[in-house]
């Protein structure tokens, strides 16, 4: 910040004495935008760093009293631009995920299978401001908010041929018009709202394509969406020792059940027929799964298998998404009638994920 102001001063020493004066109101903003973003980006690794660096709790506490933030994914966005830096120092597995990702992605080329990539953002990402007040804000948003920091690692998958969504500029867009809708305040995974976003850009595709119309037609599951209700919950990022001293988080979501000889039912995501495949992370088990994760019957893939109208097949496991491989490690008639892979995980795993598993084949 200090050199752009020192470059301005050389170049308008005059512009500089009258908004010091106050006789002329100006915006630092539009005379170094670029730069600032830059400053503003750089700024957001260095506190994300220091913060996880000199803590070894869990979670802590923002800048905002009523926010958490897990350290492990401040960790993550602390080594900033970690994609043109050493894998060996920078990823705990050492190595480019880039590279795991599109050895999978051949071997479902070979099958037929389409594969989508879903990387979930950090949510200091979204919310810097409030985990540090050293991020500058205009108009209300953080500086950064017009700045994708993932999008040239994400690029590179896109050149690869990977068909990646990105979230960060979705979400981005999303404080512009509802400032804390997009994850919760306590809890390390998205809101339900971002659960539905995701659902219906992924509905969206598949909506599209022959062969989901007629596994739509042939599919005996009725769907029924229910009315928005309100939930209170402790995030898993308050500690169970420390919940007294927290008022419960309000969530709104929306469930979606089935109708079966008059009862109400979770349509259970585990059809081995079904040519659609979610796989990934606990952020496919959060409003899916209860107990811990909240609630049932409102998470992505309850809102996916609605929308799209039949039934998906859920490979998941909590804290590693790769680990959820070993579901799908499945024979050829399995695999037969597949036609797309979904991946959904957090981002954090590019450079915290220690052990990526690969499958030897598929089939097995």
């Amino acid at each position: 910040m200090m050199l752009a102001f020192q470059k301005l001063n050389k170049k308008y020493p005059l512009l500089l004495y009258l908004v010091a004066l106050g006789l002329l109101k100006i915006s630092v903003y539009s005379l170094n935008g670029e730069e600032l973003l830059k400053d503003q980006g750089a700024k957001l690794y260095e506190v994300a760093s220091k913060a996880a660096n000199q803590n070894d709790e869990r979670s802590l506490l923002g800048h905002d009293p009523k926010w958490l933030f897990l350290r492990n994914e401040l960790n993550h966005v602390g080594k900033g631009e970690f994609w043109n830096k050493n894998w060996a120092e920078v990823s705990a597995s050492g190595k480019d995920p880039l590279e795991i990702f599109l050895a999978f992605k051949t071997k479902l080329d070979s099958l037929g299978v389409e594969f989508i990539y879903v990387p979930v953002p950090a949510k200091v990402t979204i919310y810097p401001d409030k985990f540090s007040n050293a991020i500058a804000m205009k108009n209300g948003l953080p500086v950064i908010n017009d700045l994708y920091q993932m999008k040239p690692y994400l690029d590179k998958f896109r050149e690869s041929g990977i068909n990646v969504i990105d979230l960060e500029p979705l979400l981005k867009e999303r404080r512009k018009i509802e400032p804390y809708s997009s994850y919760c305040k306590t809890d390390s995974h998205p809101s339900p709202w971002s659960c539905q976003m995701i659902a219906s850009i992924l509905s969206e595709k598949i909506n599209t394509l022959d062969w989901s119309k007629k596994y739509k037609k042939n599919s005996d599951v009725s769907f029924i969406k229910e009315e928005a209700e309100t939930i209170k919950v402790f995030g898993d990022l308050i500690s169970n020792e420390k919940r007294e001293s927290w008022t419960p988080e309000k969530l709104s979501l929306t469930k979606v059940y089935s109708m079966k000889d008059g009862k109400k039912s979770q349509v259970i995501p585990d059809d081995d027929s079904s040519p659609v495949i979610v796989m990934g992370d606990s952020h496919t088990l959060i409003y899916h799964e209860g107990d811990d994760m909240h609630a049932s019957g409102a998470g992505i893939v309850d809102h996916l298998q609605e929308k799209i109208g039949f039934k998906i097949f859920l490979a998941a496991s909590r804290g590693s998404s790769s680990q959820a491989l070993r579901q799908i490690y499945k024979g050829k008639e399995f695999w037969e009638k597949k036609k797309m892979l979904i991946w959904i995980s957090s981002i954090r795993e590019f450079t915290e994920e220690r052990r990526w598993l690969q499958l030897p084949r598929i089939p097995r």
